[in-house]
């Protein structure tokens, strides 16, 4: 009986000492993830903090504490707006295009058809490539001379060349178009894992009961991925709100910075390397901190309006 005893209490504090182990391994994998976010996360935050309350242009010598000004430039900051005006309607017009489009595709792909796992593939490849090879594949097809102008003229759609980046709508258009083509491969992906989900039993009974497809979308399938859904506009939201790369590349702005969304604007001009000239740094550590603020208050409103949703479906 004691032996008996004495192997459990050893095999106790085997079990115990292996998980002593796991935990410890644990520790050890997230810590490369832990220094990331410390290091490229936390620690910018915090130097962001600092400096928007200095006047800095990037050496100690040119550094002077300004207080709330940097802050009070910003609200008066008539470009700021108009960026963020910019930024809203990239938005609004990008969305209803991606989403649906993200969604049709991703229930055609979800039948058993031959070849869906190739076109799965396909779709996800234009967010594979990156961002700046898009902008500057978009820039070259829509340019004065570019591979759409010739075709269109071809085709006789049109009479001559439009300079499509050359006005404030045709530049709007392209950035869209490209827009969407990178990102809605994704989204595939996202209601694609919304779909499985769903339990085929319930189209099986639906079936039964001589429900059309219209009727079954919105009465099975929209309503059990409305948890999936809200995660998807709310990641499509917010990679439009913080869409900058993609716009420096594409048009820079142009014409005449009415291409600017808010945060390539603050990229373009207040970083060391993309602005023209020496600036202030740190009313662009204001301005950033600003931007984070309002993003937030439209993240809450987001999610608080989405709560409200859960109880239509």
């Amino acid at each position: 009986m004691r032996t008996a005893l004495k192997e459990n209490k050893k095999d106790r504090f085997k079990k115990t000492g292996f998980q002593k182990h796991t935990v410890s391994q644990c520790y050890v994998l997230l810590l490369p993830e832990i220094l990331g976010l410390l290091l490229f996360t936390l620690y910018p935050m915090l130097w962001a903090m600092k400096k928007s309350w200095f006047f800095y242009t990037g050496t100690k010598t040119m550094q002077k504490f300004v207080g709330w000004d940097n802050f009070i430039g910003v609200f008066k900051d008539t470009t700021y707006w108009t960026t963020w005006l910019t930024t809203l309607k990239f938005m609004v017009y990008k969305l209803p295009f991606e989403l649906p489009l993200a969604m049709v595709i991703a229930l055609m792909l979800n039948k058993k058809i031959k070849g869906s796992g190739f076109f799965r593939s396909v779709y996800y490849l234009p967010n594979v490539i990156s961002i700046a090879i898009i902008g500057l594949i978009f820039s070259n097809m829509f340019d004065y001379f570019g591979f759409i102008n010739a075709n269109l003229i071809k085709l006789g759609i049109i009479g001559s060349e439009i300079s499509w980046l050359s006005t404030t709508r045709g530049a709007m258009t392209v950035l869209i178009i490209g827009a969407v083509w990178n990102t809605f491969g994704v989204n595939v992906m996202y209601f694609l894992a919304a779909l499985s989900n769903v339990p085929e039993e319930m189209y099986e009974a639906a079936r039964l009961d001589g429900a059309g497809r219209f009727t079954v979308f919105f009465k099975i399938t929209l309503p059990m991925m409305a948890p999936v859904l809200q995660t998807i506009i709310l990641l499509a939201l917010n990679g439009s709100l913080h869409t900058s790369d993609y716009i420096l590349v594409t048009t820079n702005g142009a014409p005449g910075g009415t291409t600017f969304t808010v945060m390539s604007y603050i990229v373009n001009q207040f970083v060391p390397g993309f602005a023209s000239n020496s600036v202030n740094i740190g009313y662009g550590c204001a301005m950033s901190l600003i931007t984070s603020v309002f993003m937030c208050i439209f993240a809450i409103i987001y999610m608080k309006l989405s709560k409200r949703m859960e109880n239509v479906y």
